[in-house]
């Protein structure tokens, strides 16, 4: 197999280690949310865990940006050329390396402000790919075909719903502590639930951009 097909196969992969880790956090999530008659600290080691899992899509969406450019550049959509795409993978590697230091470091005095600085990470990204992405559409360059410039576009929307769910989640730490220390009231509960449902529904249009980039893919209809 051409190193196309290869590139091709770990896209393919990391797109499912990415949907199936999401609804396996989704699940653990409302599993949580509902283990009221759970004590307080054994809910919170809960918590901790769901936070570990939670990395796996985070890994898949950062690995998917590379991967994808790596496959337009092979077809010749994405004018990069190979100093391009090594320098893509540098850049996404520093940044998976950012986002494992945030998470491993996020109990400590500088948690608060590693997370500020992931969280504006990704809005750089969201902009360069709804910028570039949505200029391509458009004007047709520098991202060649536009399926492919779509899919760019709706990976910068992905990133802006992985924004928003983590909104949804700082709402439901609001409650969160009251409930480790204080035990469980039909009032916090209700809170953190409000705060999952609200996070399930961006998570289900996280899922639909997805279906969307995939379709893109598959298909290229234009």
């Amino acid at each position: 197999m051409e190193a196309y097909g290869w590139f091709k196969l770990a896209h393919i992969v990391v797109w499912g280690y990415w949907v199936g880790s999401d609804l396996v956090v989704n699940q653990l999530t409302h599993y949580l949310t509902h283990a009221e008659k759970m004590e307080g600290m054994e809910r919170n080691r809960l918590w901790n865990f769901l936070l570990d899992v939670d990395q796996h899509p985070r890994n898949a969406l950062i690995l998917s940006l590379p991967l994808g450019l790596t496959l337009g550049g092979l077809l010749g959509l994405v004018p990069l050329g190979t100093p391009g795409l090594v320098s893509v993978w540098i850049v996404s590697g520093a940044w998976f390396s950012f986002m494992w230091y945030v998470h491993l470091r996020g109990h400590t005095a500088a948690g608060a402000a590693l997370r500020a600085w992931d969280v504006r990470i990704r809005y750089g990204v969201i902009a360069v790919s709804v910028g570039v992405g949505g200029w391509s559409l458009v004007f047709g360059t520098p991202i060649a075909a536009g399926w492919l410039a779509a899919k760019v576009v709706l990976f910068g929307l992905v990133v802006g719903a992985g924004i928003g769910i983590r909104y949804y989640i700082q709402a439901l730490l609001l409650t969160w502590p009251d409930i480790v220390q204080h035990g469980s009231t039909p009032i916090r509960e209700a809170a953190i639930r409000q705060a999952m449902r609200r996070g399930t529904w961006v998570l289900a249009g996280l899922h639909l951009s997805l279906l969307a980039a995939a379709f893109l893919g598959h298909v290229r209809p234009f």
